[in-house]
């Protein structure tokens, strides 16, 4: 891509201009610290406070943070930090007397600081405003409880120790998301960046041994998005549908999570008439989503990706499984979060939380005492299906109807085949009571759009992750399948414990880096495209 080939020229060329003692020039940082030009004029003036007023960036760490401001798989926004006026003033200095150099050089030294300030807030926090989006989260109607990053950065310390020891080049990878992911969303959209994407017409249904002038056009199409490689100008030109143009259209459909039928048809169409723009905004916001979550340093992890559908299990930080999960409905969304798988629960028992009880349940009752029957639900005393059974009809459901009232019953499903959980469940303690489950409701895991839950994640296979976690255990994989079939409840603790994080991601790529797009089901990317920066 071109802007990559323009920094291998650029990280070929060593800044280099008259070296300071750095302990000299106090008086004049002191003078020039008073400027209003700096961006973050309280964290610079806090800064060079703190480490004594002298000059503080000699020429290496200089030239560190002029080429990465200008890689563009690091500044991939080519955002302005100041760095031409820093260039420019380096390659100036040696033409003014002694006096201005000094001066000159304090100026550097104060205007990389704030630089530095700059540039590495956007590198480890991102530019979506957390304020700004739970500010808007709150005034809309999406009830979603988003977790921030606890991570908190302390950028004046970093950036010392980095300068006494050449480590800036370093600091500035370690403020980054490790994620592969996310390096190559950076050059998906550098890609987009260098693109456009020519017209496809509507029209009839087009498939295999059809002919017609779009035909040629879904080639050119699907060519520049990179789902057919380019072939000769004949080939392009000659308006067949052939099976190698139904197997790039394909990968397209898939790509954006259509029925992979390899046939152009108007639905088709419509995706293609999604603008190169609008698909470039996305993959950034999507490359600043990455920095609102905190680094996975774990081996071995669970990331389930919202919009996706998809629990992704990595061992080694490779990727070993990915099964399909039912998530919550738009009203009643998954909550974003990160935890630790700490066990499983073998034929579980189903306690209704009291917020279920009171949306769909209690309404349930005032209307008809045994309404629960056919769903299989006991109203216990205690959290245990030996408490003394509570018969509805000697209720007064109604008053509990209203919010904040509590309910001093436990409404509960015993073990079996018309569980909701199903035979099994894995639990992270949390406050949102959210885990993963096994379903008796199998025919939703294969529905297209799989939001039917309340807030809880059930697996299509809940067996292909027992499968994982069994070596965790004390048990073999098939002492805890016989112990299911034995319909015997019990809790298996896992001995490593696993971290797992809940995401939302809606757009995200695949093995050479083409991007794949899904619905914005819970409304998220709009408001956080209103909250991005810059």
């Amino acid at each position: 891509m071109k802007k990559l080939f323009l920094f291998a020229l650029l990280a070929s060329h060593v800044y280099a201009f008259i070296d300071f003692d750095l302990s000299c020039c106090q008086q004049e940082i002191i003078q020039e610290s008073n400027s209003s030009s700096f961006k973050n004029p309280y964290k610079v003036n806090a800064f060079y406070q703190k480490y004594q007023q002298k000059l503080h960036w000699d020429s290496q760490d200089l030239s560190d943070l002029l080429i990465a401001a200008r890689n563009p798989m690091i500044n991939y926004l080519s955002l302005d930090y100041g760095q031409d006026e820093i260039e420019e003033l380096m390659e100036s200095i040696d033409i003014h007397d002694d006096l201005e150099q000094k001066r000159i050089r304090a100026q550097i030294d104060l205007l990389a600081t704030d630089a530095f300030f700059s540039f590495s807030h956007d590198l480890s926090v991102g530019l979506i405003d957390w304020g700004k989006f739970q500010a808007q989260l709150k005034e809309s109607e999406i009830d979603l409880v988003w977790e921030k990053n606890p991570k908190v950065f302390h950028y004046d310390d970093d950036l010392h120790l980095a300068l006494k020891s050449n480590m800036l080049e370093v600091l500035f990878q370690r403020y980054l998301p490790l994620e592969d992911e996310y390096r190559k969303l950076v050059q998906a959209y550098h890609r987009y960046s260098d693109i456009s994407f020519p017209v496809v017409d509507y029209g009839k249904l087009m498939k295999v041994g059809d002919y017609g002038y779009r035909a040629s056009q879904l080639k050119f199409y699907l060519t520049s998005t990179g789902d057919l490689k380019k072939i000769d100008k004949n080939y392009m030109e000659f308006p067949t549908f052939d099976e190698k143009l139904e197997r790039a259209l394909k990968r397209f459909q898939k790509r954006h999570y259509l029925k992979e039928t390899g046939e152009l048809d108007r639905v088709t169409v419509l995706y293609t008439r999604k603008s190169v723009e609008e698909k470039r905004e996305l993959i950034k916001l999507n490359i600043e989503r990455h920095k609102l979550f905190a680094k996975i340093y774990d081996s071995e992890y669970i990331i389930i990706n919202i919009p996706e559908f998809s629990l992704k299990y990595f061992k080694n930080r490779t990727l070993i499984d990915d099964i399909f999960v039912v998530v919550g409905r738009e009203d009643r969304p998954t909550p974003i979060f990160s935890d630790i798988l700490e066990y499983l629960v073998l034929n579980p028992s189903w306690i209704v939380p009291q917020g279920l009880m009171r949306k769909d349940y209690i309404p349930k009752l005032v209307a008809n005492p045994n309404a629960l029957i056919e769903e299989h639900i006991h109203i216990h005393q205690k959290p245990s299906r030996y408490s003394p059974k509570i018969d509805p009809k000697n209720v007064n459901w109604e008053q509990y109807l209203a919010e904040g009232r509590g309910i001093p019953y436990y409404f509960m499903q015993y073990p079996g085949e018309d569980n909701v959980l199903g035979q099994m469940k894995f639990i992270f303690p949390n406050k949102y009571n959210v885990y993963l489950h096994d379903t008796n409701s199998k025919s939703l895991t294969t529905q297209k759009y799989r939001l039917y839950s309340s807030g809880c994640l059930r697996l299509a296979k809940p067996y292909d992750l027992l499968h994982l976690l069994s070596e965790h255990t004390k048990y073999t994989e098939d002492e805890l399948v016989d112990l299911i079939d034995a319909n015997k409840t019990m809790n298996v603790s896992l001995k490593k414990k696993i971290p797992i994080h809940i995401q939302y991601f809606t757009v995200f790529t695949d093995n050479n880096s083409t991007p794949s797009f899904r619905k914005d089901f819970y409304g998220i990317d709009t408001l956080q495209l209103k909250a991005m920066q810059k």
